[in-house]
C-alpha cells in the first residue's frame, strides 16, 4: 500500500454557489442569503486543530473580499491558501478574457487579505478539454499548479481520458507547472469517484474506506476535497426539484463523523508540499487533449 499522506482540501463558499443552486439562487441573489460560510469554516478550523492537521483551503474570491479575516485566521493557522476563482462560473462557458478577468479580481481579493496563492481548483472542477489551454494562462498568473482535473464520467465535468495522475504541463518552458487530477478507483475499465463532495456524502463510511484503500493500491493519494456548508445542520429549501435536492443535501449529517475519523488515522500534508515533493521525485511531462473523443 502507498505510504504517501493525505490531503484535506477545503472550497470556501457558501452553500448558493454550488452550481446545483445556480437555477434557484442566481447571483443576483447571493447578497440577500444568509451568510454562513465563516462560522462553518470555523467548525472545521477547530477540528483540524484538534487533530493538528494543516489543509488547503481553496477561497471564493467572493467570500474572501466580504470575509477577510476569516482568510487570515486560516494562514495563520498554518493552512496552505489557493484560489477557487472569484464568482464560481462554469469556466469552459468563459472566454479567455473573461477567465482572466475572474481570476485577477479573485486574485486581488486574497491579495487584500496579506495571501499569494500557488494552486487553483476551478469551481465545479469545470476546466474541461475546451478549455485545457486555460491552465496556461493560470501559469502566466504565476500558479505553480492546478487541481481541477477530474477523470471521470459526470454530465458537467468529467473528462475520463484524461490522466490519473500527477504530471508537469507540456509547454511550460519553465517545466515547473503541475496538473493534480483528482484521485479515482479504476475498477472494471472505469474511474470511478470517491474522494469527498456528494461521493463521499452517498458512500457508506467501510465503504468509503475499503475504496479509498484500494485506490491507494493503484497509487493515488487520499485527496480529499469538502465545503464550509457540508458542516452545516441548514437545510435550504430553494424549490430545487427533488434530484437537484438529494444531489446538493444528501448525506450532509454523515461529513463530520467521517472526516473526524480520517483525521485520526491519516497522516497529512498541504497540496503545496505535495506539489515540491512530486517535482524532487521527476514528472512526465504531458499534455491535455482540447477535446474528448
Amino acid at each position: 500500500m502507498s505510504t504517501m499522506p493525505d490531503i484535506l482540501t477545503i472550497d470556501v463558499e457558501e452553500y448558493f454557489h454550488g452550481h446545483n443552486y445556480l437555477e434557484h439562487v442566481p447571483p443576483e441573489t447571493w447578497e440577500a442569503q444568509p451568510a454562513r460560510v465563516e462560522a462553518n469554516t470555523d467548525r472545521i478550523l477547530e477540528l483540524l486543530d484538534r487533530h493538528g492537521v494543516r489543509a488547503t483551503f481553496f477561497i471564493l474570491g467572493w467570500t474572501a473580499a466580504r470575509h477577510p479575516d476569516l482568510v487570515r485566521r486560516i494562514a495563520a493557522g498554518g493552512h496552505e491558501v489557493g484560489c477557487h476563482s472569484f464568482a464560481h462560473p462554469v469556466v469552459f462557458e468563459l472566454t479567455p478574457e473573461r477567465f482572466l478577468a475572474d481570476t485577477d479580481r479573485a486574485l486581488e481579493a486574497l491579495d487584500r487579505c496579506g495571501v499569494s496563492p500557488r494552486g487553483y481548483r476551478a469551481p465545479s472542477f469545470t476546466i474541461t478539454p475546451p478549455v485545457h489551454e486555460f491552465l496556461h494562462l493560470l501559469r502566466e498568473r504565476g500558479f505553480e499548479y492546478d487541481c481541477s482535473i477530474f477523470p471521470v464520467e459526470h454530465p458537467r465535468y468529467g473528462q475520463p481520458r484524461s490522466p490519473r495522475t500527477p504530471f508537469l504541463l507540456e509547454g511550460d518552458p519553465d517545466g515547473r507547472f503541475v496538473v493534480l487530477p483528482m484521485p479515482t478507483w479504476r475498477v472494471a475499465g472505469m474511474n470511478l469517484p470517491f474522494s469527498g463532495g456528494g461521493y463521499m456524502r452517498l458512500l457508506p463510511g467501510w465503504l468509503y474506506r475499503t475504496v479509498r484503500r484500494l485506490a491507494r493500491r493503484q497509487g493515488q493519494p487520499c485527496l480529499v476535497y469538502l465545503h464550509p456548508w457540508e458542516f452545516d445542520d441548514f437545510r435550504p429549501d430553494t424549490g430545487q426539484g427533488r434530484l437537484l435536492r438529494w444531489r446538493s443535501q444528501m448525506g450532509l449529517d454523515t461529513i463530520p463523523g467521517k472526516l473526524d475519523a480520517l483525521l485520526r488515522v491519516g497522516r497529512f500534508t498541504t497540496l503545496a508540499e505535495h506539489v515540491d515533493h512530486l517535482r524532487g521525485g521527476g514528472l512526465p511531462r504531458r499534455g491535455l487533449p482540447l477535446v474528448e473523443d
